[in-house]
């Protein structure tokens, strides 16, 4: 399906009907008040000790990527494994992979790609969405199966009209390295019908390092979504969505290339506030997702004629969904009650040349099947709230015809139970929360393929504390500690046969943050991360654990204008464990530490139009992410010259346009 002259078209009429907006002064929302907030998000602090909410409209330095990797990279306590421009993989206090539980307005989408090309924040376009919520920890048994790093929820709004109208934004986004972004978005109706629909695409060229080498990391990716909604009063919305996106990418850890990575979607999801005496909410969503990838080398140089290149097109299907059910059982005491569902195969289809592929049958490689419930409740004690929640998972997984070692016993049944308590104060400007979760975990579709393809891994169990501290004042200070204990951890080894094994871990680590108002309109951010993990089964440190890593962010605000710097300190990591780490990627060494300055403004020129730009890495430094994948794949260098890890882009110029209306 060709999206570009579709996606251009709609964003061209978007802005030829919003100037016309601007010319009969028919928006009244922004005559009090500008439409946008003029500054740039920099340094981001936390919200609360274990929870950060993000707004993903607003411009943000280091300009993310496309993806919702590159969003989640400028939260404190996150990074993400480069590979090129695309597809980065994220970990979260040094745990990546499935634990950290990744929910996309409300479905679960995993990825396909045996060799993680395509992670599930591979297919979100985080602009699209209204709010980002990050839980740390096992803090919450709501969103399905629980994440042990924590649990990622990116959020669009579903609600109806308070009147007829039409409304919108548009946006455009130019950079260094031919990076080229585009957004339309569109809503119409009135109190009973509305329609949404919004268009957005992202391209790069490959960009080059801090010292001229260009990594192999041109990608090219478009997408739209749409949803039709009812509001039969204004307590209750039914809502039909839909989204499709097409994209292909190349990447510098490896020689394949990503010539389709697509993904089409549906669901429909009723919400309802009841006015029953006890019942007060009903939500319910049912949805179906696949992805559709085909990675290949067929435009690659062939050495040797007996060692013709096969491509291979993965496929994954998920068909999910959920009931949840809110009561009010007495003046202090609320409880949810909860059922899910997830049912995910996987398969695949392989040829020696595009056509040959394409004309192959596909092969069953996995499948697991998932039924949850849980019940989440809050009770006030005191002057603060004790939130608990306890979650029943029964998993079936299935290795399937052609992949399966056929002498083993190729299916699984497990039941685990994972649960949370916390207690939240708030004493003058002081809160505290303290909190303890379990989560228990599967291993997954790549856990079990580096297993030898045979279901040998015992399931993962995380035990972790969590305290936190906010101070709310002139100066806002934040601050969190974890540790974790975990049993069973599924270590990626590839100096073991086979590469997944179970081992013992301890994790602890924790984010701090500093918000001062300045005179003269400035305000300073100082954000904090460490994470700190041991493998005490090997007496090794844990792989894949980022260093100390520090944002100091300046920043100045006008009613029209802002300017703000940020200074990006991270501390060298000699604790490695060469080979070992996740399926995200393991150790390649020790790294070196860095610091990267960068700079950015934004001017609102009126009520509806804001223009941001900014350069990031100013002085051009050559560098590498600690949790990085290795370089050897990139083909725009000569064997000799390719790099230990994939760098980062060196100096990146980029201006980008707002319109809303």
């Amino acid at each position: 399906m060709n999206f570009s002259f579709l996606s251009h078209s709609i964003a061209v009429a978007l802005l030829l009907s919003s100037s016309q907006l601007i010319a009969d002064d028919i928006s009244t929302k922004c005559v009090e008040e500008s439409c946008f907030e003029v500054i740039v998000i920099s340094a981001e602090p936390m919200q609360s000790p274990l929870s950060t909410v993000s707004d993903p409209k607003q411009p943000r330095q280091p300009l993310p990527a496309f993806d919702g990797s590159g969003f989640l990279k400028t939260l404190p306590g996150f990074t993400v494994a480069r590979k090129g421009g695309s597809g980065g993989d994220v970990s979260l206090r040094g745990l990546g992979g499935s634990r950290i539980n990744i929910v996309n307005d409300g479905k679960q989408m995993g990825g396909t790609c045996g060799g993680r090309m395509d992670p599930p924040t591979n297919y979100i376009s985080p602009e699209t969405y209204e709010k980002v919520v990050v839980i740390k920890g096992p803090q919450t048994v709501k969103y399905g199966p629980v994440g042990s790093a924590g649990t990622v929820l990116f959020e669009r709004d579903h609600y109806g009209l308070e009147k007829a109208e039409t409304s919108g934004r548009a946006s455009m986004t130019f950079g260094s390295f031919g990076r080229k972004d585009y957004l339309a978005e569109l809503t119409t109706g009135d109190t009973t019908n509305y329609w949404s629909i919004d268009v957005n695409g992202s391209k790069s060229d490959d960009y080059e390092d801090g010292e001229g080498r260009k990594m192999q990391s041109e990608y090219d990716r478009q997408s739209v979504h749409t949803a039709l909604g009812w509001t039969p009063d204004v307590d209750s919305v039914v809502e039909l969505n839909y989204g499709y996106s097409s994209g292909s990418a190349e990447y510098a850890d490896r020689g394949n290339k990503a010539r389709t990575i697509d993904n089409e979607n549906i669901s429909l999801l009723v919400k309802s506030n009841l006015q029953h005496e006890q019942l007060k909410t009903l939500e319910f969503q049912v949805y179906g997702n696949e992805n559709d990838h085909i990675m290949d080398r067929f435009d690659r140089p062939i050495t040797d004629i007996d060692a013709l290149p096969t491509g291979a097109n993965p496929r994954r299907t998920n068909i999910g969904g959920y009931l949840w059910l809110d009561f009010e059982l007495a003046e202090n005491f609320s409880a949810m009650f909860g059922l899910d569902y997830l049912d995910s195969k996987q398969d695949m289809r392989s040829g020696k040349s595009l056509d040959e592929l394409k004309m192959a049958s596909y092969t069953d490689l996995y499948s697991k099947e998932n039924i949850g419930l849980f019940i989440e409740s809050n009770f006030d004690i005191a002057s603060g709230t004790l939130y608990s929640g306890l979650r029943w998972d029964k998993w079936q997984t299935n290795l399937l015809e052609g992949w399966a070692q056929p002498t083993k016993d190729n299916t699984r049944d497990q039941d685990l139970i994972s649960g949370f308590a916390r207690y939240e104060m708030t004493l003058d400007d002081h809160s505290w929360v303290a909190g303890f979760g379990r989560a228990k975990r599967i291993a997954d579709y790549w856990e079990v393929m580096r297993a030898g393809r045979m279901l040998t891994l015992e399931p993962e169990t995380t035990d972790q504390m969590d305290l936190g501290w906010m101070l709310e004042g002139d100066v806002k200070l934040m601050a969190s500690i974890f540790y974790a204990d975990i049993k069973d951890y599924i270590l990626i080894d590839t100096q073991s046969r086979p590469y997944a094994r179970n081992v013992d871990v301890t994790l602890w680590g924790g984010e701090a943050s500093a918000e001062v108002e300045l005179p003269y309109g400035l305000l300073w951010v100082t954000t904090i991360a460490y994470s700190h993990g041991d493998n005490d089964t090997d007496n090794l440190p844990l792989g894949q654990v980022s260093p100390l890593e520090a944002k100091l962010a300046l920043n100045y605000q006008s009613e029209d204008w802002s300017f703000g710097a940020l200074w990006r300190i991270v501390d060298k990591q000699d604790r490695v464990s060469v080979g070992q780490g996740n399926i995200v990627g393991q150790d390649l060494g020790k790294t070196s530490g860095f610091g990267v300055l960068s700079i950015n403004g934004a001017w609102v020129t009126a009520k509806d139009i804001k223009v941001s730009f900014g350069v990031d890495n100013l002085f051009d430094k050559n560098y590498a992410e600690h949790v990085s994948k290795s370089g050897g794949g990139n083909d725009l260098l000569p064997l000799e010259d390719r790099t230990i890890q994939v760098n980062e882009p060196g100096q990146n110029f980029w201006v980008k346009l707002d319109y809303q209306f």
